[in-house]
């Protein structure tokens, strides 16, 4: 982070992911880059992203292994490594300010989904978690965005709430911690993501604790709704700041 407003802006988007991450169990990777790449691109943003993800998901699994959904989580995890490749390939290739515009219009597009309640196409059936795990696991190497995706298609099912967010904090644990070791041996990490990480740290760190304490009094249906407004609003303002832009 190069000037004080941007250490501040950085450390305030972090802590309000956490926040978010704590209490649903996701949002935490959509919300950063969402709120990251106005400070910088998307390709330097995903790493340190990814990083603090796999930190948070290490803090809050212990206390949900209890209630995680197995027969759910396996075919979503392997799924998810498999399609980790094709997303390190979109995140290595793809134009900067392309990338950027996607991370929104996707952030938007599934905020939408879930305010609405629209079903998911291909939500039920025994191919299900395999296609729903392998987009995710794309979208979260190149973009570290996915969590909307499949938090909401495990709801759509019909899971219980706190399955939910344990079986999230399991699936994005375990995908992101893929992600990193693949980036650091393609040579995606550096010595500025590891400054940046020293930066984000004890934000991200408040920001679980914040959101964990909020989990036991809010209700898991209205902290879902707040997570969806904040996601469809910060891509909106993302959307209209890329696009005026030029290339």
């Amino acid at each position: 982070m190069d000037t004080t407003a941007t250490f501040l802006l950085g450390n305030l988007i972090v802590i309000a992911a956490g926040v978010i991450r704590g209490l649903t169990g996701f949002g935490f990777a959509a919300f950063s880059v969402a709120g990251l790449v106005f400070l910088l691109p998307v390709r330097e943003a995903v790493p340190v992203v990814l990083c603090l993800e796999v930190l948070a998901s290490a803090l809050l699994l212990p206390a949900a292994w209890r209630q995680i959904e197995w027969p759910l989580a396996r075919p979503l995890l392997l799924a998810a490594l498999c399609g980790v490749p094709l997303g390190l390939l979109g995140l290595t290739r793809a134009d900067p300010q392309a990338m950027a515009i996607a991370v929104y219009v996707l952030i938007g597009g599934l905020a939408l989904m879930g305010l609405a309640r629209l079903p998911l196409p291909l939500a039920r059936g025994a191919g299900a978690p395999w296609i729903v795990g392998g987009a995710t696991g794309a979208l979260l190497a190149a973009f570290s965005i996915g969590g909307p995706l499949v938090a909401a298609w495990l709801a759509h099912i019909g899971t219980r709430p706190g399955a939910v967010r344990a079986t999230l904090i399991l699936f994005f644990g375990a995908i992101d911690a893929a992600s990193v070791a693949a980036l650091g041996a393609s040579g995606h990490l550096g010595a500025q993501t590891a400054q940046r990480l020293i930066v984000l740290v004890p934000a991200t760190l408040a920001g679980l604790w914040i959101g964990q304490r909020l989990f036991r009094v809010v209700p898991s249906a209205r902290a879902l709704a707040c997570t969806q407004w904040l996601l469809l609003a910060l891509s909106l303002l993302g959307l209209y700041a890329s696009l005026a832009v030029p290339a």
